[in-house]
């Protein structure tokens, strides 16, 4: 019997898709064992969408199978160690279409949220469901050749400055946009809308004055909740696969209108080559949670690859858990009272998502 993550992600979907819908919550769906990502954003209601769609769903840097290789395979090279739990995204907008077909088919909820559900079987084959791109950085592993080419030329891509460049020079799609940066100066996060996102949904980039290359940054997914008529509460989803200094998060703490932070996605693993630290790991995750008072921290980036190459040959890999990094936080301060907000993690929900796994971000 197959119980591999192909057959997680289509079990798994449907119901989680229908929950999602049912609550009017965004969905997380975690695409392999490392940091390839789909984020589902139910459609606020009253809000203009494609007919025949529910759910919008932002792919977050795909890399689904094969190798990754920076500069040159002797110097570095990667493969999944775990199967992506899907392989093409042929086989990703099948099981997208088939979640939100299935769900708007049975449920009530959906249809009544939209009117626009009549069609044939084929146009509902001819959507996309892949509605937006999201890519962190220029590295293979994040903006992968092969997997992106496979995406409709009209999909539009948000990428960060060097990561568009490359993309650009791919000549793959039609409209590739940098993501613009919020910052002690530039603390309104309606700046980040583009005409290529609805208008209740921007993506921004975070960065640090300590990180001169910007390789520990994070993306901020924004997006408004609710019906058009309410006064609906603006909620971020912070992307950060390497990590970022976790003092960079503070300007969310100035955004302007307030921003709550529903996730906080950041690895636990420490990775070093030689003395440069490529992730962060566990004690600034945690740290950089606590600034952001996220309700979810979800690791990310933490797959042990099969690697080859000269630059495999200087890293190291600090493995952590959440009890071992609160044990020795614990140790290095000392006594903590009991309603300190280092005894524990109380007011956060962690998630370690499987390949296929999704997580309904209530």
């Amino acid at each position: 019997m197959n119980s591999g993550p192909d057959l997680i992600l289509k079990t798994d979907l449907r119901d989680a898709v229908s929950k999602a819908l049912q609550l009017g919550r965004p969905l997380l769906t975690h695409l392999n064992a490392d940091t390839s990502w789909v984020l589902s954003i139910p459609y606020p209601e009253g809000s203009p969408r494609p007919a025949g769609r529910c759910l919008y769903n932002v792919l977050i840097d795909p890399w689904l199978q094969g190798a990754q290789s920076d500069l040159a395979a002797w110097f570095s090279r990667q493969w999944h160690v775990v199967d992506s739990s899907v392989q093409t995204i042929a086989e990703l907008t099948s099981c997208l279409r088939d979640a939100e077909t299935f769900t708007e088919s049975t449920s009530p909820v959906s249809s009544k949220q939209n009117n626009t559900l009549q069609g044939t079987e084929l146009e509902h084959q001819s959507l996309s469901y892949i509605d937006a791109v999201v890519i962190s950085h220029e590295f293979t592993d994040h903006c992968n050749f092969e997997t992106l080419k496979q995406l409709q030329p009209g999909t539009p891509v948000f990428a960060t400055k060097k990561a568009a460049q490359l993309i650009l020079s791919w000549r793959l799609f039609k409209k590739v946009h940098p993501i613009g940066c919020l910052s002690k100066l530039n603390h309104d996060w309606r700046k980040t809308f583009s005409e290529d996102l609805p208008s209740w949904l921007g993506i921004a980039r975070i960065t640090t004055n300590r990180d001169a290359l910007y390789f520990h940054s994070a993306i901020l997914i924004t997006f408004r909740v609710g019906s058009e008529s309410s006064e609906r509460q603006t909620e971020g989803i912070v992307y950060t696969p390497h990590g970022i200094n976790a003092e960079g998060l503070k300007v969310l703490q100035q955004a302007s209108p307030p921003i709550s932070v529903l996730a906080l996605l950041h690895g636990l693993h420490d990775i070093r080559l030689s003395i440069k630290r490529l992730n962060l790991g566990a004690h600034n995750a945690l740290q950089a949670q606590r600034i952001s008072g996220s309700k979810y921290w979800v690791s990310t980036h933490d797959e042990i690859k099969r690697a080859a190459g000269l630059v495999n040959r200087f890293l190291k890999r600090k493995v952590w858990t959440i009890e071992d990094v609160l044990k020795e936080e614990k140790r290095e301060k000392g006594r903590i009272e009991v309603d300190s907000p280092l005894a524990d993690l109380r007011d956060v929900q962690f998630a370690n998502l499987a390949s296929g796994e999704s997580l309904l971000l209530a």
